[in-house]
């Protein structure tokens, strides 16, 4: 398999990191900020954020053609 038929399927996995990455950590925030001000929200709005921020990395990351 050449270097570049591999390439593309690193690419999907490095995307796929950085969007789980993404809530998993802001849903961990999310839960900790739950615990310590008593309430059920922040959970699902730091998994959100996450997701958000990690689909921006995605594209900040790729390049485009001008």
């Amino acid at each position: 398999m050449s270097e570049s038929s591999r390439r593309p399927r690193r690419s999907l996995g490095q995307a796929i990191r950085r969007i789980v990455g993404g809530i998993v950590v802001y849903g961990a925030i999310g839960f900790g900020l739950d615990r310590w001000w008593g309430t059920s929200f922040m959970v699902f709005t730091g998994a959100a954020l996450g997701a958000a921020l990690g689909i921006f990395t995605v594209y900040a990351a790729t390049p485009h053609r001008s």
